[in-house]
């Protein structure tokens, strides 16, 4: 489906089946970013939403999506969902493969979102509008929806984002992701410096210095970019470094660099060191595709130290998190190759970022500043 260029989703993969059983985060924008679904409570140690009655009603539908495709012998099982004041998150598990897409499933919810919330504004002519937009293509209706009243246009935006679970284990994280998108909301307004600098983030024991946002380790879908120097062959490893063929001078590299950009366009967050030269190219990747990224770096994120303008405007828009191990010097040496040298340092950051990759447990803050 061809999306206009400011939408705010993603495109679906067209790799992924959508009829295949599986389980997603549906993502709904409210159009023009209205915030008619909830209020913030702005208790930082209460986080929660007060519905309106648009987002009582949206919930309502969501949860009576898996009845209504019942009958017609789909098994379908609606988990936990949050209204936020202009955008919704919803899981749902398909149990099995169904006989239509899964955007059918979500087409049809939006649209009974749309009908309950124009009902509840007074809003009952609306049948020749949709009538009028029925047989037209996506893009003309939305420009025939600009022409339009605010309730005679649909309450979420076209499309929506869905988030794919792809490994065991990841389900509870993605669950408690959705219900902590309040707490995020509410320290978002109340504390905007803990998007921007934190002195000491304790994950696992080991303590990192941070800049940007946080919350990316909280992401559902990490994955790892690790790249060598130089092509792994035995023949190539047994020549001088100068003769030696670089890693990312190989087809390997081609398509290693192109399935992870497609991971982080569909949500997965990269955690990269940005060491070798292969892992440089995807940062830069990273920031000019505007995707995700956890980095981890050796220089310290103090009171003085600031990223450079690319870095930085990433941290600000939310998709770049540096994350700096405060205790590099007690990590021991690799491959017999002591704990000073360069070459073990590689491979230390390497493992940290292996450990970013798996982490889904708690983490605590100090200082923010």
């Amino acid at each position: 489906m061809a999306l206009q260029t400011n939408s705010p989703y993603r495109k679906h993969p067209k790799w992924h089946d959508y009829y295949e059983r599986g389980i997603y985060m549906i993502t709904l924008v409210v159009g023009n970013r209205d915030h008619i679904l909830s209020e913030l409570n702005m208790d930082a140690k209460n986080p929660d939403v007060i519905l309106t009655e648009t987002g009582k009603a949206v919930v309502s539908a969501w949860y009576e999506i898996a009845e209504i495709q019942k009958k017609y012998n789909r098994k379908v099982k609606m988990m936990h969902c949050v209204a936020m004041p202009d955008h919704f998150h919803g899981i749902i598990f398909i149990e099995e493969r169904l006989d239509i897409k899964l955007g059918t499933i979500i087409q049809g919810f939006k649209s009974a979102c749309t009908s309950r919330w124009r009902k509840i504004n007074g809003i009952t002519n609306s049948l020749e509008t949709e009538k009028t937009v029925r047989h037209i293509s996506v893009n003309k209706r939305i420009d025939f929806y600009q022409t339009q009243p605010r309730l005679n246009r649909p309450l979420f935006d076209p499309d929506y984002d869905d988030s794919i679970l792809y490994k065991h284990g990841q389900l509870q994280n993605m669950i408690d992701y959705v219900k902590d998108n309040p707490r995020r909301a509410i320290l978002r307004k109340l504390f905007p410096d803990l998007f921007r600098r934190v002195q000491k983030i304790t994950i696992e024991g080991r303590n990192y210095s941070a800049f940007g946002n946080i919350f990316l380790l909280r992401m559902p879908h990490k994955e790892q970019v690790f790249f060598h120097r130089f092509e792994q062959s035995p023949e190539n490893l047994k020549l001088p470094f100068s003769q030696r063929k670089k890693y990312e001078d190989t087809e390997l590299f081609q398509k290693e660099r192109a399935d992870l950009l497609e991971h982080a366009k569909d949500g997965t967050v990269l955690v990269n060191p940005a060491i070798s030269k292969g892992e440089q190219i995807l940062k830069k990747d990273c920031f000019e595709q505007k995707l995700k990224m956890i980095q981890l770096q050796k220089t310290p994120v103090n009171n003085l130290w600031k990223p450079e303008k690319q870095r930085f405007e990433a941290c600000v828009s939310g998709n770049l998190l540096i994350l700096a191990p405060l205790d590099m010097s007690d990590m021991d040496g690799f491959n017999n190759v002591d704990k000073p040298s360069k070459y073990s340092e590689f491979h230390n950051i390497n493992l940290l970022a292996e450990k970013i990759t798996g982490f889904y447990g708690k983490m605590s803050l100090g200082k923010v500043v």
